[in-house]
């Protein structure tokens, strides 16, 4: 299918059968004219070199030469992808326990790591689906609002562990209450519609020990909701390990004593899967057993998310433009007048501009084919990265910028490579090449943003500790606020931020706490050189100066003891600060869901006693 990108040069088309209309009139006038001077058997003898044709010829090979100009003009595009569908896809939430008893190692490396990377392999094979990330102990909290963008799920599963909820137990009702909420339900500001199209999957080892789950999930099944489960562990039982400082120091223990040994309980996930009017299956050390999930999913109702286009269009221009070139060449092979010697100084002086334009055409032909051929490794490369052959990608992008460097595409989609293969880096290097095309609308510009903050974040975390990646958290803090000045609705960016806020204020409070440490050991070897240079002086001196010494190191130990409670008063400060952070994205009002969860993240339920795991 022929696209002109400039349609109405086209109407200057009509312009060339006027030409060759007024032509014909002038032809005709100046034939009339010599027949009056002479009688037309003698135009042979008077020019004897005249020719009929060759002037005709000459004239319409100018037009034709125009007319292709002026369709070079409009740039003829040829669509190579013409692609017109709808987004569709279910509305998905996970609920991960991250209880103690999730920390105990019957499949390897342990119940929670096992689950994390069950959710991962999860999404993975989901498609078009949104997710949405709820963690759960004794309370529950939402870790993750539903979105699309699974590499932002993917950066915050990293990032879980068991001490995100201090009221430990195991509140599976409660989970699946949160998940409900996810969806919209219960939200005033939002239309509950029932449809076939959602699902809860609860990943868990089934101790559930502070609320009714079956009657949670009956209460989801009504609402046209799926609840599966997926049972981590064996039901043989295991201890809870226990470590401090990354070192076992051995097994949980409960109030009498006693090692506590935690089990699957596979008869409470089957019946709130039966609930739930899902499915349960039961991980192990081999698979994960998520196939059977994904297919229920993909068998639920498809909603519709939005209608895209999605066109390519390839220039053409050349073409014409060729063609108008090789008249006017053969309009300047032609003469007039017949000859039998070819006058070449005339045919050099007139050709010079059609020279000039012959480089030129060429000069833009390369460049076609250059830009063709990046065009062509770009799309092979996304061909490998939705085959998940990021190695491969990496080559043909890279290809493609070899051949046009300033490929804003090439060097985005070499980042999104780059990030999938964990080199965040570099990966920020590129999405900063791909910001600087000139021509880039905001959406693209607020979503290479948002990319290029997740790729500092991430190069942040790689660092060994918090204060070394001090300088990512904060690259990915300004990333986050520019897109959220180009797209402010855009929730995910702004879950990101609080979450890059939070490590960059762990970094600078760990910077400090490393500066304040070495300000102690110099001050200690002061006293050592001090004390050293004080051998030789007199028993009464000794004792002044060992008072002195005394008196120093009580006032050192009283600035450590404010330095320490300054500490303690700080971390109490950011555990508040992170328990608002995850609060926030419950729901669109923020204060009242903050008051209304506040007491679940750090009160443990009335009815809990002294079941901890």
């Amino acid at each position: 299918m022929i696209h002109f990108q400039h349609p109405s040069i086209l109407w200057f088309l009509l312009l060339v059968p006027l030409c060759v209309g007024a032509w014909i009139w002038l032809q005709y006038r100046n034939r009339k004219r010599l027949e009056d001077f002479a009688d037309s058997g003698m135009f042979v003898r008077l020019i004897p070199d005249a020719s009929k044709w060759r002037p005709a010829t000459k004239f319409g090979l100018i037009m034709l030469a125009a007319a292709f100009l002026i369709i070079a003009l409009a740039n003829p595009q040829e669509g190579s992808k013409m692609v017109k569908g709808e987004r569709l896809g279910s509305d998905v939430a996970i609920c991960l326990d991250i209880s103690n008893s999730m920390m105990a190692e019957d499949i390897q490396p342990n119940r929670l790591e096992r689950s994390k990377r069950t959710v991962a392999n999860l999404l993975n094979a989901l498609g078009s689906d949104r997710i949405s990330l709820v963690v759960f102990a004794g309370s529950s909290y939402v870790q993750m609002p539903l979105t699309s963008d699974y590499s932002a799920v993917k950066l915050f599963l990293d990032q879980i562990d068991c001490s995100l909820i201090s009221a430990q137990g195991t509140a599976i009702g409660d989970a699946i209450d949160k998940a409900m909420e996810t969806f919209g339900y219960g939200d005033p500001d939002r239309e509950w519609v029932k449809n076939q199209g959602r699902a809860i999957v609860v990943i868990s080892d089934g101790e559930n020990f502070e609320d009714d789950a079956e009657a949670a999930a009956r209460k989801a099944a009504a609402q046209n909701v799926r609840v599966c489960t997926i049972g981590m562990g064996l039901t043989e039982g295991t201890p809870i390990p226990e470590y401090r400082g990354g070192q076992r120091v051995g097994y949980k223990r409960d109030n009498n004593g006693n090692t506590v040994t935690t089990h699957l309980d596979e008869a409470t996930l089957t019946a709130i899967a039966h609930a739930g009017k899902g499915i349960y299956v039961r991980a192990n050390n081999i698979n994960s057993g998520i196939q059977d999930i994904v297919k229920l999913i993909e068998g639920l109702e498809k909603d519709k998310f939005g209608e895209a286009i999605f066109s390519e269009y390839e220039s053409r221009y050349y073409i014409p433009l060729a063609a108008a070139l090789l008249c006017l060449i053969a309009e300047l092979l032609i003469f007039e007048r017949r000859n039998k010697k070819f006058n070449l100084d005339k045919l050099m002086k007139r050709g010079l501009p059609i020279l000039f334009l012959l480089v030129m055409t060429l000069s833009s032909y390369m460049v076609e084919a250059q830009n063709a051929q990046t065009r062509k490794d770009t799309r092979k490369g996304n061909r490998e990265y939705r085959s998940n052959h990021f190695d491969r990608a990496e080559v043909d992008y890279r290809r493609a910028l070899h051949h046009d460097s300033t490929a804003y595409r090439a060097h985005y989609n070499l980042g999104n490579t780059l990030y999938r293969q964990k080199k965040y880096e570099e990966a920020a290097q590129h999405y900063s090449r791909a910001l600087e095309h000139p021509d880039l609308d905001k959406k693209t510009r607020s979503r290479i943003l948002h990319n290029r903050g997740n790729s500092n974040l991430k190069a942040g975390l790689q660092k060994e500790n918090r204060a070394e990646g001090m300088d990512q958290f904060q690259k990915a803090v300004n990333d986050y606020q520019e897109a959220l000045k180009i797209n402010p609705k855009n929730d995910d960016t702004r879950y990101n931020l609080s979450y890059a806020k939070k490590l960059l204020q762990q970094a600078q409070q760990q910077q400090q706490q490393n500066g304040g440490g070495q300000n102690n050991q110099d001050q200690k070897d002061n006293k050592d050189k001090n004390k050293d240079g004080n051998n030789g002086q007199d028993n009464q001196q000794d004792q002044n100066q060992q008072s002195q010494q005394n008196n120093n190191q009580n006032q050192q130990q009283q600035k450590q003891n404010r330095q320490q409670q300054k500490q303690q008063q700080q971390r109490q400060e950011q555990k508040k600060q992170d328990a608002e952070r995850l609060l926030e994205a419950v729901k669109n009002n923020e204060k009242n869901t903050m008051k209304e969860n506040a007491k679940k993240l750090e009160v443990a339920p009335a009815g809990r006693i002294e079941k901890d795991w």
